[in-house]
């Protein structure tokens, strides 16, 4: 039967109607007014959500930063040790400023968070070290020259960069879990909104177009979450397209998955041509791969196939592998590559796969060779330098034996000449006895300070705190005076040999001395000393007669003298053994003067 509005049923329906229409508005009302307040929960999730992902991807975008000032810190540090250009070191030093300013901006971020605010101090300390290191081999390249400092950072630099990127890597890998959590939450929440925002239609037109309102709020929200979501995963990607290394992401079974433009322009191979068909073993050297399997089924005591899972069998374990290996381009050319291997899980601990990030190492290893071979064929000239020098030794040793006897000879003979002729000797003969023996003499001093400057080089150096003004007074004592005025002020002490120490101020003194005779009871002599940016400062000045700059390149050179014999007796070595001595201690001396002026010598030695 048709019931219409007029018929009794329908007239005795209506109460019914209504009532249930009352019961179900107001039920529509409870519902709206749940949905409403699970509305507002679920907004403030999304907004929270939507902040922390935004927060997530600043971490991220910081910590690649930072990474990238590191590696342009290593490399302008490895081209200074190259190449010696302080350009490049000045931009070292510039990228570890960077770095450190990103660090700040990392610690500020995630200030709550102390598992990855420890991990931040502990990438501070390791770049502290790191730039410290560095910087002890620029010293040293400015001391002793880029071989020094490429064994100094060969020997004890390369091992402290490793850390830093473990670090890195370690607080990336927490904060994508983190925003992979995020994310998931975000999901939810969107889908539970959208669920309770569904059974809007039921109510009335008027409960519908506030659920309508809230409606479109939400999703607007919702948008804006899955965009910040949609640029998450678009800067993830731009990061692996434009990072620096071979970026190559697979499958557990080892397909594939992604394959970054580094990989692409380095092996020669487009990522439509390896993704999803691909097995890494076809850019590895089989030989190699073999081999590594073998060597992991003794250690792993089961047996490992020559392929995808020589690669990862210990990644499938839960650790990271990283190795050195050789990757072949698609034209068949080699290069050496470190390549890393860590495993990706899902958050509930489920195996998604695996990433491996390759760097080739080809110019570095070049470069090792390169210090290897500079270090065996300087030793090799230091073996030769040290032959050469031992037969030196022996052949002074020789030619003073060998010359002592002969003098002691002429300068005998012509003494007796002398007194067995007496009164009969002509005085030109005399006079050519006399020469002959002074000759004698003369030759004899020089044999003596050659064998002196000789075991310069041989004996080791007795360092321990020096007196200097003691000293010098000491070493006065010892050298022939004049009617000279000396006057040694305030010397500030030294650390060194004394004995050699006071050869030096023999030397100098003696030097002054005989050079400012000429001036009589005028003559005088000045000592001083001073400390002067860590090194110690110490002058010899006279009024003698001086000498002419344009030849005091040959003041300290074995038997280089800038005045005739007949005027001031010498053998010109003296200056050449203070020259040898302060060296040695590692200091420099120089001189100046002008003609008929005086001159002042002087040297310095590292502060004790």
């Amino acid at each position: 039967m048709r019931v219409g509005h007029g018929s009794p049923a329908t007239r005795q329906f209506r109460p019914h109607l209504r009532r249930w229409t009352l019961v179900a508005f107001l039920l529509a009302f409870v519902l709206f007014g749940l949905a409403a307040w699970r509305t507002y929960q679920h907004s403030r999730a999304v907004i929270a959500t939507d902040a922390w992902v935004r927060h997530t991807l600043l971490v991220l975008q910081e910590a690649l930063a930072f990474e990238d000032s590191v590696a342009r810190m290593e490399a302008e540090h490895r081209g200074f040790l190259i190449t010696g250009d302080r350009a490049l070191e000045a931009a070292r030093d510039r990228h570890h400023a960077q770095a450190r300013r990103e660090l700040v901006m990392l610690r500020e971020r995630l200030r709550d968070a102390p598992p990855q605010l420890a991990r931040v101090e502990s990438i501070q300390a390791l770049l502290d070290a790191r730039i410290a290191v560095m910087r002890e081999a620029s010293q040293l390249v400015a001391r002793d020259g880029l071989d020094a400092g490429r064994a100094h950072f060969q020997t004890i630099g390369v091992a402290l960069i490793a850390p830093v990127h473990a670090l890195v890597e370690e607080l990336r890998r927490h904060e994508e879990a983190v925003l992979g959590e995020r994310a998931r939450l975000a999901a939810q929440n969107a889908l539970r909104l959208q669920t309770t925002l569904a059974y809007g239609p039921l109510i009335g037109i008027a409960l519908m177009a506030l659920g309508l309102v809230a409606l479109l709020r939400e999703l607007r929200r919702g948008e804006r979450t899955q965009r910040a979501l949609a640029e998450a995963n678009a800067l993830q990607r731009a990061i692996l397209e434009s990072a620096g290394h071979m970026i190559i992401a697979c499958r557990p079974d080892g397909i594939i998955r992604l394959f970054n433009c580094r990989a692409c322009e380095q092996l020669g191979y487009t990522a439509e041509e390896m993704v999803g068909r691909q097995t890494p073993a076809v850019f590895h050297d089989a030989d190699e791969v073999a081999a590594r399997a073998a060597e992991l089924s003794r250690e792993l005591g089961e047996p490992i196939a020559p392929g995808f899972e020589a690669f990862v069998a210990r990644p499938r374990r839960g650790e990271v592998d990283k190795r050195i290996w050789t990757y072949v381009r698609r034209d068949g050319s080699r290069f050496p590559v470190e390549l890393t291997i860590t495993p990706v899980h899902d958050d509930t601990g489920s195996l998604l796969g695996f990433v491996g990030v390759a760097q080739d190492i080809g110019e570095r290893l070049a470069a090792e060779r390169e210090v290897l071979e500079l270090n065996r064929r300087l030793q090799a000239k230091a073996e030769q330098l040290e032959q050469t020098n031992r037969e030196l030794e022996s052949f002074s040793y020789s030619v003073s034996h060998d010359l002592r006897a002969p003098l002691r000879h002429i300068d005998g003979y012509a003494r007796m000449l002398a007194e067995d002729l007496g009164d009969r000797l002509d005085p030109e003969p005399r006079r050519y006895l006399q020469a002959i023996a002074d000759s004698a003499r003369r030759m004899g001093v020089l044999i003596d300070d050659l064998l002196a400057l000789s075991r310069l080089g041989r004996k080791p150096l007795a360092r321990e705190p020096v007196d200097m003004r003691a000293l010098a007074e000491e070493a006065l004592r010892d050298v022939p005076r004049h009617a000279a005025t000396i006057d040694i002020g305030d010397l500030p002490p030294a650390s060194g040999d004394p004995a050699l120490l006071k050869q030096v101020w023999i030397n100098l003194l003696s030097n002054a001395l005989k050079y400012s005779a000429p001036r009589g009871e005028q003559a005088r002599v000045e000592v001083s000393g001073r400390r002067e940016h860590g090194r110690v400062r110490y002058r010899v000045r006279d009024n003698g007669v001086g000498f002419d700059m344009r030849y005091a390149d040959k003041l300290f050179g074995v038997f280089q003298r800038l005045h005739p014999q007949d005027r001031f007796e010498g053998t010109g070595v003296g200056l050449a053994i203070v020259h040898r001595i302060v060296t040695r201690h590692g200091g420099h001396v120089g001189a100046e003067a002008a003609p008929d002026q005086g001159a002042c010598f002087e040297f310095d030695l590292p502060a004790p």
